[in-house]
């Protein structure tokens, strides 16, 4: 009787795993596990970061970035194409003046408009600390990311940033 029920429960089971597999490594989902660990290595925890620590999470950072990446702040008419390394310096630059900064995508939107090419909206949490603030500010903000897929690999491609998250803690 048992023998009976194991071809077809094996039979589901590997539907079941194949349809799991099939989901969870799509391009949307690959994409928005990668934009959750970056906000992950964005973010900064506590004021003595060694900088050991502060240099792997910026060479994970700089991991995602394509050569050159379009970066755009509609408010101030900005938009050039800038190298990793020069908004590594930025990130640098930012981080070192709060004590606390975490970032959190939430609400992602991931369109696949053109073969290896996709378009995310997200809201972008942002919680910051300055030393001798009491309590963390927090800001919510849209983002427009454009990725590239090159060797098998999504490279942030253009980034759009409202001028409220560039300003933001000054």
């Amino acid at each position: 009787m048992t023998k009976k029920y194991l071809i077809p429960i094996l039979m589901l089971a590997v539907a079941l795993g194949g349809c799991f597999a099939f989901y969870y490594f799509s391009d949307k989902e690959v994409i928005k596990r990668q934009l959750a660990g970056l906000a992950g290595e964005i973010g900064k925890k506590g004021q003595q970061e060694p900088p050991v620590v502060m240099a792997l999470k910026m060479r994970n950072v700089k991991n995602v970035l394509a050569t050159s990446c379009l970066v755009t702040i509609p408010e101030r008419g900005y938009s050039e194409p800038l190298e990793p390394d020069l908004i590594i310096q930025y990130l640098i630059y930012h981080r070192t003046r709060f004590i606390l900064f975490a970032v959190a995508f939430e609400n992602m939107t991931v369109t696949i408009p053109a073969k290896e090419r996709a378009a995310v909206q997200a809201t972008v949490r942002i919680r910051h600390q300055k030393m001798g603030q009491t309590k963390p500010i927090e800001e919510v903000d849209q983002v427009e990311l454009a990725l590239v897929k090159r060797d098998k690999k999504w490279l942030l491609d253009k980034i759009t940033l409202p001028e409220a998250l560039v300003a933001s803690g000054q």
